[in-house]
């Protein structure tokens, strides 16, 4: 028989990593934990369900255009620091110089 591990808060919750929550939602951990710790700040990333349903909340109210806005306010960033958008074959004919063959 398999043994089936809980996790318990100290209050007998239920609760839930980072990334059990990014698995159902198809995101990334990384994402969930961002999120938990602007609404919940800096605590150990363990989210109730009652957690869990408010991170939902948050990530439905998350509108196109804000997002429009926020990757806009990113491409601004990078156009400004001059960085500039390398071509696919460049970037072959860079990563054919730093493969070596092995014997």
């Amino acid at each position: 028989m398999r043994e089936v591990l809980l996790m318990i808060n100290t209050k007998g919750e239920w609760i839930y990593t980072n990334a059990e929550i990014a698995y159902e939602l198809g995101l990334t951990p990384a994402t969930v934990n961002a999120i938990g710790k602007k609404l919940y700040g800096n605590k150990i990333p363990h989210w109730t369900i009652d957690e869990v349903q408010r991170i939902i909340e948050y990530i439905k109210s998350i509108t196109v255009e804000e997002d429009a806005k926020r990757l806009a306010l990113l491409h601004d960033a990078v156009v400004k620091a001059g960085y500039e958008k390398q071509d696919d074959e460049v970037i072959k004919e860079r990563a054919q110089k730093d493969l070596h063959n092995v014997p």
